[in-house]
């Protein structure tokens, strides 16, 4: 019986609020500046009602207050219909007819939403749209859109087309944590009528290299010193020094920038040109610096590697080589070892592929008379063992001095006495050069001049003297 009584009071609330109401719910969807009539349209005719007026919770107006101010731009008719001027985007919201009924009715409400449509405006996080990080730390770049109906965003990243130099629209598929890149860049937001940008200014430290840092030349020739400035933000104060002191400039030494690369030009050399050489880049968050040599004496040797000409034997072997040098070669030191594959001293009959703990051998080998620039020497060792595996480095003087060792030669004698090499597959008998580690010209200079592949076995070494 109780919950019959419940049922039948909210039958009667539904009806009464259908008989109280003339108007229905709407929702109106127009443009900045227009007007709209909302209704609020009810049947008084048994007893006077008391209406008010809400935005979302804020009262606007009161039928029984007449004195109360309503808000500029508005007004409530006599019919209770509400109406708002020069509609703009804060006038989007929610607005509640509400009924006062006397008891024991209570109150009952029509809510009606306006949509004023307005052109998107976009603003960037940070505001002022610029961002410096350092290169490689994470950097969050934002996008701060409003607008009726809410705009779709677009994001874009600005980049440099290499091919033809002009610039392209990336599509960024998610933006918030980027990380940053070796180059500057503009991140573009943008709705299909408006966009925005953030600069993203990539801060770090100089990063300098060099191709070349042993230069070598003669006297009267032209020489170049070459330093490539990859990276520096803010800009970099450059400068060349000799042995510590900055580098006098004049009509014969000068310094040339173009692009990211900065040279120090000898048009003619002298003799007290040649020496040691810096290039330094510096910023307020740090510095880096490459050396160079400038110098008379030879290049690196290169080893020849031919089958038609270094003929091996069991117990010889050929070994053909090629230096530049603007000065004549005064003598070769050419230095070998037995490297695997060589008979073993404790089993006679035996190979073994230990590692050797014999001396480097020195041959000295006379140089020529030519002035180059390239000169070629060959030389036949004699007395090796057969089936053996040697390896092989040469260095070359001139009046200038002794140039840096060269690769390593790795080369097998022919089989004898009736043995044959082990079934190993390192000890291939094709010679082959193992080329030294390429030297480093990150903010030092690289003082090792050959990665011995021995370390690589784990092998005792005992090194020639150059080292």
């Amino acid at each position: 019986m109780h919950m019959t009584g419940k049922i039948i009071i909210l039958f009667i609330t539904f009806v009464g609020c259908e008989k109280v109401f003339k108007s229905v719910p709407v929702v109106v969807k127009t443009y900045e500046n227009d007007t709209v009539l909302l209704p609020c349209y009810i049947d008084d005719s048994e007893a006077k009602l008391r209406v008010r007026w809400h935005k979302n919770k804020e009262l606007l107006g009161d039928s029984e207050v007449p004195h109360h101010l309503m808000p500029p731009r508005t007004r409530m008719y006599s019919n209770f219909s509400l109406q708002i001027e020069q509609l703009n985007e804060k006038d989007t919201a929610d607005y509640t007819c509400e009924v006062i009924r006397q008891e024991p009715w209570g109150p009952i409400r029509q809510t009606h939403t306006v949509e004023v449509q307005y052109s998107p405006s976009i603003k960037t996080i940070p505001e002022e749209g610029f961002v410096e990080v350092r290169k490689g730390d994470y950097v969050d770049i934002g996008c701060e859109t409003t607008g009726t109906p809410q705009p779709i965003v677009d994001w874009s990243k600005n980049i440099l087309n290499n091919k033809n130099n002009t610039v392209a629209l990336q599509p960024l598929l998610l933006l918030g944590e980027l990380m940053a890149a070796d180059s500057p860049d503009v991140i573009l937001c943008s709705t299909p009528f408006i966009s925005c940008q953030s600069n993203r200014r990539i801060r770090n430290a100089p990063v300098v290299t060099t191709d070349r840092s042993f230069v070598h030349t003669a006297v009267g020739l032209r020489a170049v010193l070459t330093a490539k400035l990859e990276f520096a933000v803010p800009p970099a104060k450059t400068t060349w020094f000799r042995d510590g002191r900055t580098v006098k400039l004049d009509d014969r030494v000068v310094m040339m920038v173009q692009d990211n690369l900065h040279q120090l030009i000898f048009r003619t050399v002298r003799k007290s040109d040649l020496g040691n050489f810096t290039f330094r880049a510096e910023n307020k968050l740090g510095m880096a610096d490459v050396s160079f040599k400038l110098t008379g004496v030879p290049n690196v040797a290169s080893f020849k590697v031919d089958s038609s000409l270094n003929k091996p034997t069991p117990v010889t072997y050929t070994l053909f080589w090629e230096v530049d040098s603007y000065s004549s070669i005064i003598e070769y030191n050419l230095w070998l070892r037995p490297y695997y594959g060589r008979l073993s001293t404790t089993e006679p009959d035996a190979f073994t592929t230990n590692a050797p703990a014999n001396l480097w051998s020195k041959i000295v080998v006379p140089g020529d008379s030519s002035d180059g620039p390239i000169h070629s020497a060959s030389y036949m060792v004699r007395g090796l063992t057969p089936s053996t595996v040697y390896e092989a480095i040469v260095t070359s003087r001139n009046r200038f001095g002794w140039s840096k060792p060269s690769a390593t030669l790795h080369f097998a004698t022919e089989p004898g006495f009736g043995r044959t090499l082990p079934s190993y597959e390192e000890t291939d008998i094709t010679p082959t050069l193992e080329e030294p580690q390429k030297e480093e010209a990150f903010n030092k200079q690289k003082r090792t001049f050959l990665k011995d592949s021995i370390r690589q076995t784990q092998r005792a070494i005992v090194l020639p003297p150059f080292y």
